[in-house]
């Protein structure tokens, strides 16, 4: 199984990073479980919103992955560079409707939903995103549940500043099983949050 996480300037780097962990943790007992920093054009540096600079992988192309994550990061500076902008640009809504159509799961970490929702992926879906960006979601026609992380089927999203790590896990224990998602956060030393599961 192949996970892509996406990745541009002004991405929160714990957004990423964090779920890239958790997911690499599982790759040591899922055999053929790769996970890929991506982005929309060819590799170049990256700087993350608190400055870290880092190399992705390369470049999210459809069918390559059955699961695909979306960071977020700078959506409340309403800043060309973050994924406020990557929204106002507009250049990630056609792959992102292909993603659809060759993913298993797309996941939207924080304020990335909102890069989802911009490309019409949520319209009277469940979801939720950062507080501050939640009213910006309910926009886009969402319904909004207040909990860190939401699963609605082959949409999993959640809100707050570590909750890509909770998303991950939950990734991890309905691919591949609670004791293994139990596992991963015991030697991380994270204490798991799971979603309502309706």
């Amino acid at each position: 199984m192949n996970i892509d996480i996406v990745v541009f300037d002004g991405v929160d780097e714990v957004d990423a990073i964090g779920p890239f962990e958790v997911f690499s943790n599982a790759s040591f007992a899922v055999k053929d479980l790769q996970t890929r920093l991506v982005t929309l054009g060819e590799p170049s540096e990256i700087v993350g919103s608190s400055g870290l600079r880092f190399q992705p992988h390369g470049v999210w192309r459809p069918g390559e992955a059955e699961i695909l994550v979306v960071p977020g990061g700078g959506w409340g500076t309403k800043s060309s560079v973050g994924i406020y902008g990557e929204v106002q640009r507009g250049q990630w809504n056609e792959p992102l409707l292909a993603a659809r159509k060759t993913t298993s799961l797309i996941a939207g970490v924080c304020t990335g939903t909102l890069l989802l929702a911009a490309a019409g992926l949520l319209a009277g879906r469940r979801a939720i995103t950062h507080k501050s960006a939640i009213e910006d979601l309910r926009n886009f026609g969402v319904e909004i549940v207040e909990e860190k992380v939401v699963d609605d089927g082959d949409l999993v999203t959640c809100g707050g500043v570590t909750s890509g790590f909770d998303l991950a896990y939950w990734i991890v224990e309905r691919e591949f099983g609670e004791r293994l998602a139990n596992g991963i956060a015991g030697a991380m030393e994270y204490q798991r949050t799971k979603p309502t599961i309706q």
